[in-house]
């Protein structure tokens, strides 16, 4: 039990302490037969026990240690996976707007080259009507001098 003095605790008082510190760290995330496997209860039953079934224990605890470690080692893997997979969904995103932007100044560069290829050929058709005039008001103002 506890004294008067806050300074000095009981042996319950430091036991109740200690259970409730566990229980805030681990959350409430283990069953009983967990804490049972890792935490050997000491009864004088358990410090009779003979070495083999220490043995068997320590076995079990290591079995238990090797199957956590893989399963701590897939859950990082599978961080990782995911984090891989939003990397590629950030790079897709960006390639998906390059692409519409590369999409867009090919069509401004097509209708550039549609305009320039039309003005070229305005212009060849302007010049080729000027030559045909040119030669027809010749030819009539040449008439016109001969026959005069």
């Amino acid at each position: 039990m506890s004294s008067s003095s806050k300074w000095n605790l009981s042996r319950d008082d430091i036991q109740t302490a200690a259970k409730d510190e566990k229980e805030l760290l681990l959350e409430h995330d283990s069953d009983p037969d967990e804490n049972m496997l890792f935490n050997r209860p000491s009864t004088s039953s358990m410090e009779t026990s003979t070495s083999k079934g220490d043995g068997k224990m320590d076995s079990v605890r290591l079995q238990i240690q090797e199957v956590t470690d893989v399963m701590r080692d897939n859950v990082q893997k599978v961080i990782e996976r995911g984090e891989r997979l939003e990397d590629l969904q950030e790079a897709s995103d960006r390639l998906n707007v390059a692409g519409g932007e590369f999409r867009a100044a090919a069509k401004r560069a097509q209708q550039r080259a549609w305009l320039q290829n039309f003005k070229t050929r305005i212009i060849i058709i302007a010049v080729t009507v000027t030559v045909v005039v040119c030669i027809i008001v010749l030819d009539i103002t040449v008439l016109y001098l001969v026959l005069r």
